[in-house]
């Protein structure tokens, strides 16, 4: 059984590797007051091995490092990165390194499947790629996601205010929901005009798959098929453990 951990932003999240396939076990808030007390709690069996994707500021990942051995002992720990070249995949970034690795994981994942695909990330930024049937990684896109488009907006233009409770709709009556449909309609746009771009480019239809924390609200929006996986970088994380690519990383004798 393989440990998975995906370190975003916002939340700590888990997932489990065995038989029956990729499974989610839990979401952890950075921020949550009681961090240590729900990480304890969690029912966790002892892993064979341990495979981390980092995506955030690194004193997370050490913290996680650290707490590692306590709970299981001298358990392979690999952190995975971003490779040129992985499976089937063909990254297609000058400098591979530069391609953040939540985003290579996912397309490894989706490299699986011999289709013409667009995977978009929805969290704190929206990210885009294009990935051929033979698993070329054609390039992508990144957009400010709708946090960080809330936030830029309002505190460039005092006057417009944001709340909670504002919503998304075709044309709102108010400046908060204005706000918000507007967001959620240039994000939806994005995403729309990049699978017409990769249709007219490869003559065919790309398979959608939204991912991440916004991808439920984003997929409301949109005026095309989509598929939502919510597993695609976990099962990217186990698929890049398979391979043989992950770097063994060193781990504490025990907590600092």
């Amino acid at each position: 059984m393989d440990l998975l951990f995906d370190l975003g932003n916002t939340r700590m999240k888990i997932a489990v590797r065995d038989a029956a396939g990729v499974r989610a076990l839990a979401a952890l808030p950075w921020d949550a007051p009681d961090f240590l007390a729900q990480w304890h709690a969690l029912d966790l069996a002892v892993p064979e091995r341990i495979a981390i994707a980092n995506v955030t500021r690194a004193h997370r990942l050490d913290a996680l490092q650290a707490l590692l051995p306590a709970r299981f002992g001298a358990v392979p720990t690999a952190i995975a990165g971003t490779r040129a070249r992985c499976g089937r995949l063909h990254v297609a970034y000058a400098q591979p390194e530069k391609l953040g690795v939540d985003r290579f994981l996912a397309l490894l994942a989706a490299s699986q499947q011999p289709q013409l695909q667009l995977l978009v990330g929805v969290g704190t930024a929206l990210t885009i790629d294009a990935l051929a049937a033979d698993g070329r990684h054609l390039g992508g896109l990144i957009v400010p996601g709708v946090r960080l488009m809330r936030g830029a907006m309002t505190d460039a233009a005092p006057n417009v205010d944001w709340h909670e409770g504002a919503y998304c709709t075709d044309f709102a009556a108010d400046t908060a929901s204005a706000l918000e449909s507007g967001i959620w309609c240039a994000l939806a746009g994005a995403v729309e005009r990049s699978v017409q771009r990769l249709a007219m480019r490869e003559t065919a239809a790309p398979r959608l798959i939204l991912h991440g924390g916004d991808a439920p609200m984003l997929a409301a929006q949109l005026g095309v098929p989509a598929q939502r996986d919510a597993l695609l970088v976990m099962r990217g994380l186990a698929a890049y453990l398979d391979a043989g690519m992950a770097q063994s990383a060193a781990v504490p004798d025990q907590v600092s």
